[in-house]
């Protein structure tokens, strides 16, 4: 039980929550854990629980826990650039203590795992100038999908460069289980920041542009929220490319109109060479490499799934039957000009998308093979077949490439792409455990939550009914209505105003930078005032523009995130070079624009395959 305390704090503190999170008091649950608040030698509250083992644990010293709380905020190391993980919030006081000895612009993450002890502290101490900070972010919560939607929130790659986890020995006692959990929880959100950064990187205007040029056929074609629950307990099973896919893609003959077979792009080609159709092909990738999966192969009368933003040859030159979804910046722009396509879900990877489709389908059993998310132990990457057949890795184990635990009971080799898609696997499975999931891949990566069987098992005992999928595919193509186009050409007319303008603030932008940096030579102070104004209203039409700017950045993304990240730094710097200030903002406009040049030309061909279909009737 909590031990009764005055309650004059209760109610000031759960107003500054409700104003700082927009989140109302919530209810301690009675005789959860015994909590007991006391007071230490020093007058101050302190608190224990009682642990598992049933042994009180004190959170706080007993004694002084101001003192101990500034010890430990001692040892964190402060500098700028980190985000401090804080495991433990209990009364407060070692966050206050790291408010007092990190540096201002580091934020705290801060994880209270035990709701009852978050309520208790509301009661016993006034928490409002920890509750109403920027400086930190309070999670009470042991929900790993909270915890890392909230973290998300709060790392930056381009601001922070390290992650520095402390917190209260009692906590990490009591409740070690969350605390492990943490930590890899941390890890994947930094890990999957990374890699999106990296794919933005690589990708990010390819993601724009073939969104801009597959939105004439985005609109006319039917969305996969047409196909949802259409599939309601037939299996399916999900090909990928792993090199185990070599072991048993023979038997995939027998599963055709026994199970709905997905396939990914990579795979595409294999399945050809074995003579097998499959009935989903699914597709997310917008780099050209992409197409070369497709082009030349004949699938017969299977229906393409694909993102928008994916290679739009691959749209384009698809004979069969197609849905499409997507959740790209460029959507925003025209409201419910555009209906509502659905959404498959994904940590990255097709094969991810693929298993979110077939769950939202119906599917049951969903069944997996091919999806290794690891190198088989000769190196290999991919199945014969596959464009890819030949990557091997052959180097060690490192940073970018660690062992995990392989489905025949050892360990095989990763990298952090595939341990991405591996954890959005398990993340899900974990939150959707009512299918039931199978891995047939025989080799690879274990995935925790699905049953291991071979795909000869399978066969034998779940597909052994007829299904028709193309049954189902055609009811769902019979049942779409193309859609009036003309309300999203409006839009798209707007857009490429919108653009033009933005162009001439952005080339107005370097002219005053060119201009600031002349008069911070001369010191003329009137004039700098007088240039900044400017630039800062420019600055804040961008910060504010709901439609352009986001998509011109896509284009220059690298770029864009190195001026980024070097304006953090030189604000973690004591020395104020206004040359390279002035040089880091130029860029940035100089990168806009021509990204900007880039949106206008595509808006252009975008409008042009608009009205081809309009004429066309469609």
């Amino acid at each position: 039980m909590i031990k009764e305390m005055p309650n004059i704090w209760e109610d000031k503190n759960w107003a500054a929550y409700k104003e700082r999170y927009n989140i109302d008091k919530f209810e301690s649950k009675a005789n959860q854990r015994q909590i007991e608040i006391m007071i230490s030698r020093v007058e101050l509250p302190t608190i224990r629980v009682k642990s598992s083992n049933d042994k009180w644990v004190f959170l706080h010293s007993s004694v002084d826990p101001v003192k101990e709380a500034k010890k430990i905020a001692d040892t964190v190391s402060g500098d700028p650039g980190k985000v401090i993980v804080v495991f433990g919030f209990a009364l407060g006081y070692l966050v206050e203590a790291l408010l007092e000895t990190v540096d201002e612009r580091n934020p705290l993450f801060v994880i209270e795992p035990d709701r009852d002890l978050f309520c208790a502290a509301m009661v016993a101490r006034d928490l409002r100038h920890l509750i109403s900070s920027e400086r930190i972010y309070i999670v009470p919560s042991d929900s790993a999908a909270q915890i890392k939607a909230d973290f998300f929130l709060v790392y930056d790659a381009a601001k922070y460069k390290d992650i520095v986890m402390t917190g209260l020995v009692g906590h990490q006692t009591v409740y070690a289980d969350v605390y492990a959990h943490s930590a890899k929880y941390i890890k994947e959100i930094v890990n999957a920041k990374l890699l999106n950064l990296a794919t933005m990187i690589k990708m990010g205007s390819l993601f724009e542009s073939n969104a801009l040029l597959n939105l004439a056929d985005y609109c006319t074609h039917p969305g996969v929220a047409s196909l949802f629950n259409r599939l309601e307990g037939i299996p399916v099973i999900i090909v990928s490319a792993g090199p185990s896919l070599n072991k048993n893609i023979h038997l995939l003959k027998e599963a055709k109109g026994k199970a709905a077979i997905f396939v990914v792009g990579t795979a595409l080609k294999a399945l050809e060479k074995w003579g097998i159709e499959p009935d989903f092909i699914f597709s997310i990738d917008p780099q050209p490499l992409n197409y070369e999966h497709f082009k030349g192969v004949k699938v017969g009368g299977a229906a393409l799934v694909s993102e928008i933003q994916s290679n739009h040859l691959i749209l384009e030159n698809h004979q069969g039957p197609i849905f499409v979804s997507g959740d790209v910046t460029i959507l925003r722009w025209f409201g419910e000009s555009i209906e509502t396509k659905g959404k498959i879900e994904s940590g990255g990877s097709v094969a991810n998308n693929a298993m979110t489709a077939a769950y939202k389908m119906g599917a049951n059993p969903i069944v997996l093979v091919g999806q290794d998310l690891a190198y088989a132990r000769d190196g290999h990457s991919h199945a014969s077949g596959t464009n890819y057949e030949k990557n091997i890795y052959s180097g060690g184990e490192n940073y970018a490439y660690f062992p995990i635990k392989a489905n025949d009971g050892g360990k095989i080799l990763t990298d952090r792409s595939f341990y991405q898609f591996l954890t959005f696997f398990e993340n899900w499975i974990e939150k959707y455990p009512e299918r039931e999931y199978i891995n047939a891949t025989e080799g690879g990566a274990f995935i925790q939550g699905t049953t291991v069987m071979t795909l000869q098992e399978v066969l034998h005992q779940y597909c052994q009914k007829a299904v028709d999928v193309q049954k189902v595919i055609q009811e769902a193509q019979d049942a779409f209505e193309v859609p009036s186009l003309e309300p999203v050409l409006e839009k798209l007319e707007m857009r490429l105003r919108d653009t033009n303008k933005t162009i001439l603030e952005a080339r107005n932008a370097i002219k005053r930078l060119k201009q600031l940096e002349k008069a911070c030579e001369a010191r003329q102070a009137k004039k700098m005032q007088q240039h900044l104004k400017a630039i800062n209203k420019i600055y804040i039409k961008f910060e504010n523009d709901p439609y352009i700017r986001e998509v011109a950045e896509r284009f220059a993304h690298r770029d864009i995130h190195n001026v980024m990240s070097r304006t953090h730094a030189a604000g973690y710097s004591e020395k104020d070079d206004f040359h390279a200030a002035i040089a880091d903002y130029t860029i940035y406009y100089e990168k806009v624009l021509s990204g900007l040049k880039v949106v206008e030309d595509l808006l252009h061909q975008c409008i042009e395959k608009f009205r081809g279909k309009m004429c066309n009737g469609q």
